[in-house]
């Protein structure tokens, strides 16, 4: 949408400055208010374009949810789910060659996330006791298991490598239900 009314604004410049460059007359033309009139219309229009895209500061709800899918995604999805599959039958969650550095490199940078997510949720008012307390709970235990994967990485199909995310997967169950409750309210 911008780019057409770039577009159009660059066009209704040209035919300005070619008008003005004529100087054929010291009045206005009825073609240069024309071009004038629509270059100041394509530059109200670019301005509510640039004043539409801009985003509202997000809710602490709409917050929450971004953090609970960072959860589902990044930690569980692309971390633990395809590092427990690696550890039990040599490949991703999906079957596919799996490479456990990277994977595990990958969950670091989502740890760095983690650690503004935990910031942010830490600074909550009390209205947001109940997911403080769950949240303590999953980032301790998701610290636990990315530690654990750090001191002692998973070798394919090691079937005595123990890889327990019994205490994440409810936590991060807590978490997602008491999220979901608050969208509701």
């Amino acid at each position: 949408m911008f780019n057409r009314n770039k577009i159009g604004f660059l066009i209704g410049m040209a035919v300005v400055l070619l008008f003005v460059s004529s100087g054929c007359a010291k009045e206005k033309t009825d073609e240069e208010k024309l071009a004038e009139a629509i270059q100041k219309s394509i530059a109200n229009s670019a301005n509510k374009a640039d004043a539409s895209t801009k985003k509202e500061e997000p809710t602490v709800e709409s917050k929450l949810a971004e953090i609970d899918r960072f959860i589902t995604v990044n930690v569980w999805n692309e971390g633990f789910v395809n590092i427990g599959s690696y550890k039990s039958r040599g490949t991703s969650a999906t079957g596919k060659e799996l490479d456990i550095d990277f994977t595990i490199e990958r969950l670091g940078k989502a740890m760095e996330k983690k650690a503004e997510y935990d910031a942010y949720i830490k600074g909550l008012d009390a209205k947001y006791d109940n997911v403080k307390q769950v949240w303590t709970k999953l980032s301790s235990e998701t610290d636990n298991l990315y530690k654990q994967l750090k001191e002692n990485k998973p070798q394919a199909n090691d079937k005595s490598y123990k890889f327990n995310t019994g205490l994440f997967e409810q936590y991060s169950d807590a978490f997602k239900d008491d999220v979901q409750a608050l969208k509701k309210k």
